[in-house]
């Protein structure tokens, strides 16, 4: 039985008065304490790691600090459903993580992708693998890598027990929005225990034009974890239950009424010898229901009103082994995540509608891999990494009430029903990367790679013309392909790394050509296009394999002026196309670079921001996808040291107030809104924030 969970009404004072005392707090006087940093640098080889306090508060989607890694972004549905973007590829494509798990998202349109499982005030940082990801990353990492690190406890060197926290409040006025959260833990050199936990909430996020509605989000989350280490040896548990409530998606056909989440998971790490040791196993289930009339305006008949309930279970293991091997370390894993989902759509107000969107679906991986590090001489070294995943698919039979009273539905039902659902692919995956310093100042990175996905459960089982195509967001209805080809991609990149002084740069460019890339096409199918056309969409797609090509290039970069001012800077250009016909790849991020001046002293700081975006132009003829216009946009934001472990930060995001449209958010389906339907999502106004964090 679902318990909803109360409103933390209480909060909204408390946000209130942070941001009404943030501007004046920043200009005082400063202390005499040990300096703030933060200004960003360099990355130490591919990792790129972006904590929550290096970026002005936009709100609760993680997924947007993605926009401060080169070659990263966010795909933006509504505030708790930002996809990952990494290099002109999305979704399942990119190999997103929490704590180093995989999430099974519950959401057939992707309304929970893995970082809705990351909400700021508890997150530590999100790293991002540059460049092509190491086999030991995970599966189907051939979108990159991307891990969510959530705040945890940690071991300390003494008998003695010591007890800390780290609790972070947030407001802006963009969305009349707050948090509150974070962690409270002990620990001693033996054991560690924590408990964490957070609530946020907001309204509509306001533009120039008005509110985009409905964007309005709550959302709990809550967990332990307790670690126990004795000689080489430590055993971990983590648990954590997440509840979303009310949240809207106006990209998308439905809204959220709810995702209830559970995740579990158990580790260890050991040492024999020369043999080290890490193990885990993890689960997670998520139970969700959304709706096309509970907060947007409902459909003018009701014979169109619709409800979605869906369902996900995962379970999941890794095991990894690492030892001395021919001069450097060997890296031998075993790992498994094996899902199922279930979506069924009914109308409320006619118990006798339903449609099985998805049923019994189940969507297996078992891998292994061995990966080798080694050095050559001083300042140089590789990494070779072979894997290889098993992955098996099946779905159940489907039904619905169009299908038993319609012949186009019927024939689409008795032709999946009658298909051999039932599938099996062998991908293999091979990276080889070098390095080699040059001098003191400059280190070169290339790496070459063979990377594999096979087709997402939607693209594959996707039987009757719908939108459920994990956040595409295209204002298109999909069929699916149970005989779709695994994607593969032979990639490139070749980077610099440069450090001299207070001075850094870190350009990478790259090149990915991609067989039998998974894209929707026009459908060709009669039965197809009748049906689709019925629901007003004359021009369908099906889910088909192509070719397609991605290469670009980003870069970060940076310049100490003195010891307190600093400027920071990441640029990012991608293409994407297709290799079979003309056309632009989808949702492809226009060039982007931002440009950040800040001027910090022992106690506070402040720094001005410039986000400049470019016009996107080459878009998706396929997909009848809409060009945008650039923009600039600027932010202030600072910190302010008020005690020892006691910092506030407050800002302005988009200072201007200026009107523009994100390229990469989705199209308006909301009617009666400040947004035409089928408008693209105007990106957010004028909004003051502050947050406040203390730790001990």
């Amino acid at each position: 039985m679902r318990v909803s969970t109360p409103r933390a009404i209480f909060l909204k004072p408390l946000a209130v008065m942070m941001t009404a005392a943030a501007v004046p707090m920043v200009m005082a006087a400063p202390l005499s304490l040990p300096p703030v940093t933060v200004a960003g640098e360099a990355e130490e080889g591919p990792r790129v790691r972006v904590a929550p306090a290096e970026a002005p508060a936009a709100g609760p989607t993680t997924a947007r600090l993605l926009k401060r890694v080169p070659g990263g972004n966010v795909n933006y549905n509504g505030p708790l459903s930002g996809i990952v973007q990494y290099r002109g590829m999305y979704g399942t494509r990119v190999n997103t993580r929490i704590d180093g798990l995989p999430m099974a998202s519950g959401g057939p349109n992707l309304m929970d992708p893995p970082l809705h499982y990351a909400p700021m005030p508890l997150l530590e940082a999100v790293e991002v693998h540059r460049g092509i990801a190491p086999v030991s990353a995970g599966n189907e990492s051939i979108g990159g890598h991307v891990d969510a690190r959530l705040k945890s406890s940690t071991f300390t060197t003494g008998e003695a027990a010591e007890f800390h926290g780290d609790i972070s409040a947030n407001a802006q006025t963009g969305d009349d929005g707050y948090g509150l959260g974070g962690l409270l833990w002990g620990a001693n050199r033996s054991h560690r225990f924590h408990v964490l936990g957070v609530a946020e909430e907001g309204d509509d996020t306001r533009f120039t034009g008005g509110d985009i509605h409905p964007t309005e989000y709550e959302r709990t989350a809550h967990g332990f974890g307790y670690g126990f280490r004795r000689g080489g040896h430590e055993f971990a548990v983590d648990v954590l239950r997440n509840e979303t409530d009310d949240a809207g998606t106006p990209a998308l056909p439905m809204d959220i009424r709810f995702f209830d989440t559970d995740k579990f998971s158990l580790g260890y790490k050991g040492a024999f010898g020369a043999h080290r040791l890490e193990a885990r196993l993890f689960y997670t289930e998520v139970d969700h229901l959304m709706t096309n009339f509970h907060l947007r305006q409902p459909p003018p008949a009701p014979a169109r009103f619709r409800q979605a309930a869906a369902t996900s279970d995962a379970r999941g293991f890794e095991v990894e082994v690492r030892r001395p091997a021919a001069g450097g370390e060997l890296a031998l894993g075993v790992d498994g995540h094996f899902a199922d989902h279930d979506t069924d759509i009914f109308n409320p107000n006619n118990g006798a509608f339903f449609v099985n969107n998805y049923n019994g679906v189940e969507r297996d991986r078992l891998g292994l891999f061995a990966e080798w590090q080694a050095a050559v001489g001083e300042g140089s070294g590789y990494e070779l990494g072979v894997r290889y995943t098993r992955v098996d698919m099946d779905a159940d039979e489907v039904d619905g009430t169009p299908a038993r009273m319609m012949m186009g539905p019927r024939m689409l039902r008795d032709r999946f029903n009658a298909a051999d659902r039932d599938r099996t692919d062998h991908n293999v995956d091979v990276v080889a990367t070098f390095f080699h310093d040059l001098s003191e100042e400059l280190r070169v990175d290339i790496g070459v790679g063979r990377k594999t996905r096979s087709p997402s459960y939607q693209e594959a089982f996707l039987w009757l013309p719908l939108e459920s195509t994990a956040g595409l967001a295209d204002r298109k209805r999909y069929v699916g392909d149970v005989d779709l080809d695994p994607e593969v991609a032979y990639e490139v990149d070749a980077g610099l790394e440069w450090r001299r002084g207070g001075a850094y740069a870190a350009p990478r460019v790259f090149y990915k050509r991609v067989d039998d890339y998974i894209q929707g096409v026009p459908s060709g199918d009669p039965v197809v296009i009748a049906v689709s056309t019925m629901n007003g969409d004359p021009r369908p797609l099906q889910f088909a394999n192509v070719d397609a090509e991605l290469y670009g290039l980003d870069a970060r970069f940076g310049l100490a002026f003195s010891d307190r001012l600093v400027m920071d800077g990441v640029v990012s250009y991608v293409r994407g196309e297709r290799r079979d016909i003309d056309d632009d790849l989808y949702r492809i991020a226009p060039l982007t670079a931002t440009l950040a001046l800040t001027y910090e002293t022992a106690a506070w700081s402040v720094t001005t921001e410039a986000e400049l975006v470019a016009e996107q132009d080459r878009v998706s003829a396929t997909n009848e996808e809409d060009p945008t216009g650039g923009y600039g946009l600027l932010h202030v934001f600072g910190h302010y040291r008020l005690a020892d472990g006691l910092v506030l930060g407050a800002g302005i995001n988009n200072l201007l107030d200026k009107e523009h449209a994100e390229h990469l958010s989705g199209y308006n389906r909301v009617r009666n809104s400040d947004v035409a339907v089928g408008e693209r999502l105007p990106g957010a106004g004028r909004s003051l924030f502050a947050r406040l964090n203390y730790s001990w």
